[in-house]
């Protein structure tokens, strides 16, 4: 069995500081704005996770970036988009943890 795609998973911290609104503000519009413009993306979703309801987590959320390849991903992530990207990070994250997974589909609806 093959995969189907490679996830960049970055999991967020808040920055220290920022309250949690203005946080989501910007992760879900000038920073997702950015990160549509990533070239070769297929998929992009940000998840946002209750620190109340899940404090052991340590994480804000985590957004998913999916790609063909790993070499499309890092292609994506050299190009001038990507370096606008990661250069607005520190806007509005303390920390962010990212990790590369290789997804298998095995129900996947909506397709």
């Amino acid at each position: 069995m093959s995969y189907q795609c490679v996830k960049r998973l970055g999991l967020v911290v808040k920055k220290s500081g920022m309250s949690q609104e203005a946080f989501e503000k910007h992760w879900l519009t000038v920073h997702a704005d950015l990160c549509k413009q990533l070239p070769g993306m297929l998929r992009y979703s940000v998840n946002l996770v209750s620190r109340e309801e899940f404090p052991e987590f340590g994480y804000d959320g985590f957004s998913e970036l999916w790609f063909r390849s790993e070499e499309e991903l890092n292609a994506s992530l050299a190009s001038p988009e990507g370096k606008t990207l990661l250069a607005d990070l520190p806007n509005f994250t303390e920390s962010i943890y990212p990790i590369l997974s290789h997804e298998y589909q095995h129900i996947w609806s909506g397709q």
